[in-house]
């Protein structure tokens, strides 16, 4: 099995606040998923949206924000592999936004740059690599996502 992490799911397995219980919940599913060795996979998209609220909160309260140090563990420590936006995932991702737009699904603006659509097309491909294996999307965020992958709640995916 492959698990691709959504925006959402990576902020929550990087926050530090002992406090939010969701986020604690979800680092005990990653770690999980980890020792059963699950490949855990998410974007540099991701990683950028993440870092940059990350960034954002630091600037603003005057200190570095914990989730900092924890994202950029994930991926030093092997934990979690970053996938590069490819040229042959932006050409399918914008095959993918011509469908959804012509067929009334899409996901935003026609101006805005779509990272849902992104890293779906990203799925897409890790998909057709590794046929046979099951790759599904975690998120909170069904609705857009669930148009062009498999995708669930994080809670919702179990071995």
């Amino acid at each position: 099995m492959i698990v691709f992490l959504d925006t959402n799911i990576l902020g929550l397995v990087c926050n530090k606040n002992t406090s939010f219980d969701e986020s604690q919940q979800c680092k005990k599913w990653f770690d999980t998923l980890f020792i059963k060795g699950v490949r855990i996979v998410t974007s540099d998209l991701c990683n950028y949206e993440v870092m940059r609220g990350l960034k954002t909160s630091s600037i603003r309260s005057g200190k570095v924000a914990s989730g900092i140090k924890s994202l950029e563990s994930l991926k030093s420590d092997g934990f979690l592999e970053f996938l590069p936006v490819s040229t042959e995932a932006l050409d399918l991702a914008a095959n993918l936004w011509a469908r959804a737009s012509t067929s009334g699904q899409t996901t935003r603006d026609e101006k805005d740059i779509d990272i849902d659509i992104i890293i779906s097309a990203q799925y897409q491909l890790l998909k057709d690599e590794f046929l046979g294996q099951r790759v599904i999307m975690a998120t909170t965020n069904l609705k857009h996502l669930s148009i062009f992958c498999e995708a669930a709640h994080w809670q919702a995916i179990k071995l």
